[in-house]
């Protein structure tokens, strides 16, 4: 029987060492600031200290999902690919997209996109009211998780430098305004006809989700089977 037991624990512990885990947020929780700032004649967008509640979860597996209370920063690029214009008669403009995002009080996980993709829907020479960002490993990203915090071994997430695969992040941005020179917001975003890129400062509200499939170290795989050995040995 006791076989059997370590059987199973080991093949457990096999499996939780290629875990898919994912991570998200409905929205922020500083309903004062913006989730994303942009700035004008340039792509450069980066926003910080947004207070947010970072779900973590086992893919939609058994393990109750974890809540850490962290602060929500991004630094990002914006540079301009080109606009298409639809059979509907809109315009979507996509821009590549290359920077990092993290969640920290002290800091719990780093995000770093290369490669991704930024679109909006608008007319020719101005965004609409949403955007998104994409990014995924599996069509030509480079997306990086490291996670920074405390190990969380049935979640297959160790503290330090993790190898990982099939990993994304996406973004949805609403309610994006503008403030021509500094003035009163105004709704959507103007572009600039040459360039392609906002002309005055802008921001949005916005939403996250992300998966990694982590793969660990050799020595934090033995934890995991460790743990389960220790299981036996109490239960006999």
């Amino acid at each position: 029987m006791r076989f059997y037991t370590l059987a199973a624990i080991t093949m457990t512990a096999t499996t939780a060492s290629a875990q898919n885990v994912s991570f998200s947020f409905a929205s922020d929780t500083a309903s004062e600031q913006p989730s994303f700032r942009g700035f004008a004649d340039s792509g450069v967008m980066n926003t910080g200290r947004i207070a947010t509640d970072l779900l973590v979860d086992d893919a939609n597996g058994p393990l109750p999902t974890l809540e850490y209370d962290t602060r929500f920063y991004n630094d990002f690029t914006l540079t301009t690919v080109g606009s298409t214009l639809l059979p509907s008669g809109q315009y979507l403009h996509t821009y590549s997209i290359d920077g990092s995002f993290r969640f920290q009080g002290v800091t719990v996980m780093t995000v770093t996109i290369e490669d991704g993709v930024f679109t909006a829907l608008g007319d020719e020479f101005s965004w609409g009211s949403t955007a998104t960002i994409q990014a995924s490993s599996l069509a030509g990203s480079t997306v990086t998780y490291e996670w920074m915090t405390d190990d969380q071994p049935a979640y297959n997430l160790f503290d330090g430098a993790i190898t990982s695969d099939m990993t994304d992040a996406a973004f949805t941005l609403t309610r994006l305004l503008s403030f021509p020179d500094g003035g009163q917001e105004t709704p959507g975003v103007a572009l600039n006809p040459g360039t392609g890129l906002p002309t005055d400062n802008w921001q949005s509200e916005g939403s996250y989700s992300g998966s990694a499939f982590f793969i660990p170290t050799p020595g934090s795989a033995l934890l995991v089977t460790a743990a389960g050995i220790g299981l036996v040995r109490r239960r006999r």
